[in-house]
């Protein structure tokens, strides 16, 4: 009753409220949940534009304006080109060729994969150019008897720094743009600040190359997958009493199994017949099997103690009992967009679907060996595979996980050749004409790939990542009402008074101001995503310029760049936690590897904005 109570008194309030004080209170609890990680970024954005309905900050038709926006349609676009260049294997191919005959050591190795990176990443998304690299990172890395911790954060730092070389790179980009044509602003071009990324680009590139090489960690080269994911500590090797109750039964038919935790990795026939690795559903027990056990100690001994099984003493983790000419083990990460994220093998019902077992799964917090199918999954994790060749291939091109090793060839045909063509023909046509609708090219594009069978309609639908959408539509909701309510010339009278006499009397400079921006921009991007950071810094950038009586354009560029700097932890940005477990990184790896890196990249920023975006129109 009291509980009741207290929800209405509480629901009563925030109607009572004044819109800038609910839009405040909504931006403090946004940021709180964000940071915390207390809930998903996209649920919290959608509960956002609703909140700002029902309490009449905006009407449904200005709160929701946002989902139909050229933002999120460009975005969703984008998606659909790096799913069908990925797809096609015109990325992988491209890597391969830029990396094929680097004969100059880790030094220019480092050099290539982080430029590589950024370019691909001027016109792919960056998650798609971390997933696509990943693999080829990796059989560069095992050629080269390279750590692959020493080429993976250049590669992901590369991936951001690219997104500062067109509009079309980064949905922060994208954002950026909506915002201003909601506050009537010229909107970015194409290629409007092509050339500061470029610089961004190659300064980072010498960074990670010269001093910032000397902070990469190392890890062990040439370390099997087995050692690696500490296999032989949760493998047993069980052999079937003539007695057992398993005996004729087919290995999905057993719930003892399940019940315990226990995956069946092999069986050994007696009387010398070929191994059964990665047994499927019509795979029978026979007596007198060797059954070729995944899991703990505990979980094995109290299936013992349920059936008459007897332990033998030695297991060949490493050697033929667990792969085949048909049968291999690999690794595989879950990337962002994975319907495995945030749920586990069981829910996802992963062996039925992939037919692969999962050996064992590597997480930020360690491997995990035991009770594996109730793991909670989450992005960058990455999981050790068994399985057939064709079951591995498929469960590859579905997408759920990347693949680290390349299982086959990319295939490179005339799908391939129209998706660069079409690609090529949107960022003609948007650097020759600044009339003409970025989004209306780019679904164009995506139609024509479509209507030339480039990609299926139905593969397009599924390779847009719809959390993504949902996070900037609801966020471009509470950027419109912070803008309309709180940034108002009533609200902002003191601030732009004491801004206006700080610059009169030289306390305050233009370019200060502009630290300040870029430097506030580069922290909060660091706890939040940098789609957020965007949408909530960029009416602070238009605001201090109009008080100021400056240009906006340089304060703009302040936001988008200190958005694209999300270098010092793991979360700051989705392709920095896809290489956490490839890499085997810790999160201080990027703090020591970053913290230069964006002190130094914010110091190039800060002196090059104004020379190429002056704070007085000449």
């Amino acid at each position: 009753m009291l509980l009741g109570e207290s929800r209405k008194l509480a629901l009563d309030t925030m109607f009572l409220l004044d819109p800038t004080s609910i839009v405040l209170a909504l931006l403090v609890l946004t940021l709180v949940v964000f940071v915390c990680d207390l809930a998903r970024y996209d649920l919290v954005a959608l509960g956002v534009a609703c909140a700002l309905v029902l309490t009449g900050v905006l009407d449904a038709e200005q709160a929701f304006a946002g989902f139909a926006s050229e933002a999120v349609i460009l975005i969703a676009c984008m998606f659909v080109f790096s799913h069908t260049f990925s797809r096609c294997g015109v990325a992988k191919l491209l890597s391969r060729a830029f990396l094929r005959g680097t004969h100059s050591g880790e030094r220019g190795l480092v050099a290539r994969i982080t430029v590589l990176s950024g370019l691909l990443s001027a016109i792919l998304s960056n998650t798609a150019v971390v997933a696509t690299m990943i693999p080829v990172c990796n059989g560069v890395s095992r050629r080269k008897r390279i750590s692959l911790s020493r080429i993976l954060i250049p590669m992901a730092f590369g991936s951001l720094l690219g997104g500062l070389v067109t509009v079309i790179a980064t949905s922060t980009n994208l954002v950026v743009n909506q915002s201003l044509r909601d506050a009537g602003v010229e909107p970015f071009g194409m290629f409007d600040f092509s050339l500061l990324g470029l610089i961004l680009l190659g300064v980072g590139s010498l960074y990670l190359v010269g001093p910032g090489r000397k902070l990469l960690p190392h890890s062990p080269v040439g370390q099997s997958l087995s050692e690696r994911y500490q296999v032989p500590r949760f493998v047993t090797e069980i052999l079937v009493e003539p007695s057992s109750s398993l005996i004729n039964r087919s290995v999905a038919d057993v719930e003892v199994l399940r019940k315990h935790g226990v995956t069946v990795l092999g069986l050994v026939r007696a009387h010398g017949e070929s191994p059964i690795l990665a047994p499927g559903p019509y795979n029978r027990i026979r007596a007198d099997d060797t059954l070729i056990l995944q899991g703990s100690p505990e979980d094995i001994l109290a299936l013992s103690e349920e059936l008459p099984l007897r332990q033998k003493p030695e297991v060949e983790a490493q050697g033929t009992r667990l792969v085949s000419d048909d049968v291999l083990l690999v690794e595989a990460l879950i990337p962002a967009g994975s319907s495995l994220v945030d749920s586990s093998l069981k829910t996802a019902e992963f062996r039925t679907r992939s037919g692969l077992n999962v050996v064992a799964i590597s997480k930020t917090s360690g491997v995990q060996l035991a009770r594996l199918n109730e793991v909670e999954l989450e992005m960058g994790d990455t999981l050790l595979l068994q399985g057939h060749l064709p079951d591995i291939e498929r469960a590859g091109e579905e997408r759920d996980v990347i693949m680290l090793s390349e299982i086959a060839a990319p295939r490179f045909g005339s799908k391939g050749w129209i998706t660069v063509c079409t690609l090529a023909a949107i960022l003609l046509v948007a650097a020759l004409s600044h009339t003409i609708s970025l989004g209306a090219l780019a679904l164009l594009g995506v139609l024509t790939l479509i209507g030339t069978k480039a990609v299926r309609a139905d593969d397009a639908y599924r390779s847009v990542d719809w959390s993504v959408l949902a996070l900037v539509g609801g966020m471009l909701a509470l950027g419109r009402a912070f803008q309309q309510e709180v940034l108002t010339p009533e609200q902002t009278d003191g601030i732009a008074g004491t801004i206006g006499s700080l610059l009169q009397d030289g306390s305050l400079t233009p370019h200060v101001l502009l630290i300040l921006l870029l430097t506030g921009t580069v922290l909060l991007t660091q706890v939040l995503n940098n789609t957020s950071t965007a949408i909530i810094m960029t009416p602070l950038a238009l605001q201090c310029a109009e008080i100021a009586g400056l240009e906006a354009r340089p304060f703009l560029m302040a936001v988008i760049t200190g958005a694209s700097l999300a270098f010092l932890s793991p979360v700051a940005h989705q392709a920095n936690a896809m290489i956490m477990g490839p890499g085997n990184y810790k999160y201080r790896d990027f703090l020591r590897v970053g913290t230069p890196l964006t002190i130094v990249l914010s110091a190039v920023a800060a002196l090059m904005i104004p020379i190429m975006w002056p704070f007085v129109a000449a």
